[in-house]
């Protein structure tokens, strides 16, 4: 499953959001920040991916 499939799966985000709300029930706060950091970074390495993507476009070979 490439990353794409990963990070925008309804499953996982749903999955993550379960969990830090049960996280944040019982007061383990240091839990759900990580979770949220942790989806935060994969949700940024996919858009720095998709940004610089597009290869070498000015025409030079």
């Amino acid at each position: 499953m490439t990353l794409t499939k990963i990070v925008n799966s309804k499953l996982l985000a749903m999955l993550i959001g379960a969990w830090i709300t049960y996280c944040a029930g019982v007061g383990d706060y240091g839990g759900a920040v990580f979770l949220l950091f942790f989806y935060s970074l994969m949700l940024w390495d996919l858009n720095t991916k998709k940004a610089n993507g597009a290869g070498n476009t000015d025409g030079d070979k």
